[in-house]
């Protein structure tokens, strides 16, 4: 920064021209920076305050706060991942059996699954999406799979961030 600030002197020197009086983006603003200030022990005061990571014996997603039932088990899926591997560990291609109890459920089983088999089964709707798109041969076929809707959550109530606020009405 210092060789930066050499030159700009010399070229303020050589064009007789001071730039002391700038004008200064917002954010360097001296209320700004009060601001940010203030609002930054604000947040610190509320941390200490709140504990941010409360022990808790349910799973819950920190984005969209569903909390899992017991059967999810995605924070342990290393381990179920490892008894799989031991049970197949010595058996041939032919002889293999994985149970379902030993499947790894994520907390996207909670907020989109469907039941299939009274089972309930995850659904990625991205995903879903993306395969149709492959393995669709003509445009009619694509309108059978379109009669069904593909969000995981009511579009018209809910947004990337959550549920939609309604609009303000301005008073004139």
């Amino acid at each position: 920064m210092h060789a930066t600030n050499t030159v700009c002197e010399g070229l303020e020197d050589l064009a007789k021209v001071k730039m002391d009086t700038t004008d200064k983006h917002v954010d360097e603003s001296d209320s700004r920076v009060k601001r940010d200030t203030e609002d930054i022990k604000k947040l610190l005061e509320w941390f200490l305050l709140h504990d941010h990571f409360p022990v808790v014996e349910k799973i819950i997603s920190i984005v969209s706060g569903v909390v899992g039932e017991e059967k999810i088990n995605c924070h342990n899926a290393r381990k179920v991942g490892i008894t799989s591997m031991t049970k197949m560990f010595g058996q041939t291609f032919n002889n293999i059996k994985l149970k379902r109890v030993d499947k790894v459920l994520l907390l996207l089983t909670i907020s989109s699954a469907i039941k299939v088999h009274d089972e309930k089964v995850p659904i990625d709707p991205v995903l879903l999406f993306q395969r149709m798109s492959i393995i669709k041969s003509f445009e009619d076929e694509l309108e059978t799979f379109f009669k069904y809707e593909l969000a995981p959550y009511p579009l018209s109530l809910f947004d990337a961030i959550g549920m939609r606020k309604t609009q303000k009405i301005s008073h004139l």
